[in-house]
């Protein structure tokens, strides 16, 4: 049996390209601010010996060409690692004379060196960050190299800051790493959300198309079973058999069509802001047209004036999914009450059937969970689950002791000042 392949590692991504020129220029910008800083203070303060000439001309330059720099980018600029490595390679180099001026190694600040390598490794590709890493070293015995006549020579300071910037660069490189796998482990989540919504929003329209369905192919089995037992009807009775039949096929074609345009806007595309109480009085009426069945009751709170949701198709096919789920078990006796609650629509569907087995209610809205026990079942609830949270919603069931009832929360949108006036 062959073994998997390993997984391969997950490409190292720099920052945002477009915020890197302009992080550059702002770096430096402190760079130099604290260079003058540090200058002032140690010849007015430490009373230091230092040749300022050279030291200003460095500085000069310094802000000449960030100047420059600052100039020529904005925040969107685009810079490939090339021009990285070059304006980190000018960095370092002027830092090195800068320290070579004020003390060389022994200066305390000649650990400054280790900042362009992290630089490079942060902004550009593992590979072209290498050059920099090994002239900040270079430039490290430079220094040393220096103080071999001026004094005792700090030669174990060579050492100290190879195994320093090596050190501080892999911490950076495994961070990046580790940053760019948590980010391919995030846009996979984000694309296996993705299919499932897409999945959850199909499987609801399908749903709903099967349900729809059931009424009219229903009507065109049984009578067609009829005129395969007992013969077609002679004379003028064949005529309204006939257009009957042409009427339920219509319908059939007419709930495929409307199905398939819905499915072309399942993510989200045709939401919309409409009343509460208009759009749920919408989906009950017509889902009791579409079944041939009596208008299911629903009492609403006089609170709901003015309230206002986000719905979408997803939202009518969870709901009908529920109301079929509720009339299969208890025919004829659905309810439904409507209110306002902290801020959010409470709609209960009620029903007088036997209720949620304990199993249902343990999972609500678990996949292939039903109590009928009948392969294929179970989809209903999870479907409708997923919907309704997709809209920020929640779903909850529970029994009563008159059956069933699915309570249906969803957050209302904040009304205009002018409808608040009005309906005071």
């Amino acid at each position: 049996m062959r073994a998997p392949p390993p997984e391969p590692t997950p490409p190292i991504r720099a920052p945002k390209q477009g915020e890197t020129a302009w992080l550059l220029v702002q770096i430096r910008w402190v760079g130099i601010a604290s260079l003058v800083a540090t200058l002032a203070y140690s010849v007015k303060v430490l009373q230091l010996d230092l040749p300022l000439e050279p030291l200003a001309g460095v500085t000069v330059l310094l802000v000449f060409y960030n100047l420059l720099t600052a100039v020529s980018v904005t925040r969107s600029t685009i810079l490939p690692d090339w021009v990285i490595v070059a304006q980190l390679a000018l960095d370092t180099v002027a830092l090195t004379l800068l320290l070579a001026l004020t003390g060389g190694a022994q200066s305390p600040f000649s650990m400054l060196l280790v900042v362009p390598p992290l630089l490079a490794v942060s902004l550009c590709a593992p590979l072209s960050a290498v050059p920099i890493y090994l002239l900040s070293n270079a430039a490290m015995s430079f220094l040393v190299a220096l103080a071999v006549g001026a004094g005792p020579a700090p030669t174990g300071l060579i050492l100290a800051f190879v195994l320093t910037s090596t050190l501080m660069v892999w911490f950076v490189l495994r961070l990046r790493l580790s940053m760019a796998a948590r980010e391919a482990a995030i846009e996979e989540l984000r694309r296996a959300k993705a299919e499932a919504d897409q999945l959850v929003g199909l499987g609801l329209l399908a749903s709903g198309m099967a349900h729809e369905l059931g009424t009219p192919l229903t009507t065109l089995a049984v009578t067609l079973d009829d005129w395969a037992d007992i013969g077609p009807p002679e004379g003028e009775a064949l005529a309204p058999e006939l257009d009957r039949m042409i009427t339920q096929l219509h319908r059939c074609r007419a709930i495929v069509s409307r199905t398939l345009q819905a499915a072309g806007r399942e993510r989200l595309e045709a939401a919309a802001d409409v009343p509460a109480e208009a759009e749920i009085r919408r989906i009950l009426a017509t889902w009791s047209g579409s079944r041939g069945r009596a208008r299911v009751p629903l009492v609403a709170a006089s609170s709901l004036r003015g309230a206002r949701i986000l719905t979408a198709p997803i939202f009518e096919a969870a709901l009908v999914n529920l109301l079929d789920n509720a009339e299969s078990l208890a025919p004829g006796t659905l309810s439904a009450t409507l209110a306002c609650e902290g801020g959010r629509l409470e709609l209960v569907l009620s029903d007088r059937g036997p209720g949620f087995p304990e199993t249902v209610l343990a999972h609500p809205g678990a996949p292939f969970l039903s109590g009928s026990g009948q392969p294929g079942r179970g989809l209903g609830l999870f479907l409708a689950r997923n919907a309704i949270d997709r809209l920020g919603g929640r779903m909850e069931l529970r029994n009563t002791s008159r059956g069933a009832a699915v309570r249906v929360s969803l957050p209302l949108l904040a009304r205009s000042s002018s409808e608040e006036t009005r309906h005071e």
